[in-house]
């Protein structure tokens, strides 16, 4: 299976919006967050994704349908040594395991080269063996870093990864 990337902008803002969601119902079981008073998960304003010419967000497709979003950061969005970081990676259940994610995030490695940094909670397995599977089969260094973020009160173990895109 070959995926597309399209960007996402204030015109399909909605459309972001609903799956980002899902993407934090998800998340949910990593980062123990619970749901607010309307039913949803409570998410940050997302906005800056499709306002700001320094982040660049990503629809992924596959057929002409949406199946997942990556989403791209840049200074100062980054810390001081990191040119871009993928903030979130999210693909539909349906389409995991089928090389679509992989082929996105080589999409945006082509678009963007430079100094990456990759944050992941350390229970999310699938998630630390994709980042995994995928550096090391790009055969260049990485450092790993453990460490922790609050969430909601509850204490969250995590991961990052440092590499360079050349």
């Amino acid at each position: 299976m070959k995926a597309a990337i399209q960007q996402i902008t204030e015109a399909n803002k909605e459309l972001f919006e609903n799956l980002f969601n899902y993407y934090l119902y998800e998340l949910s079981a990593y980062s123990q967050e619970d749901i607010g008073a309307e039913g949803t998960f409570e998410m940050e304003d997302i906005s800056p994704y499709y306002r700001d010419d320094r982040l660049y967000p990503h629809f992924i497709t596959f057929n002409d349908k949406i199946v997942g979003f990556i989403l791209v950061t840049s200074p100062p969005y980054v810390a001081k040594e990191v040119d871009y970081s993928v903030q979130e990676l999210f693909v539909l259940p349906k389409y995991r395991g089928t090389n679509i994610a992989k082929d996105a995030v080589m999409q945006i490695f082509q678009m963007y080269s430079g100094r990456y940094e990759v944050g992941m909670f350390k229970s999310n397995v699938k998630a630390v063996k994709f980042w995994t599977k995928l550096i090391s089969a790009l055969e260049i260094p990485v450092f790993v870093e453990d460490g922790s973020t609050e969430i909601q009160g509850n204490a969250v173990q995590t991961m990052g990864m440092k590499f360079t895109i050349a």
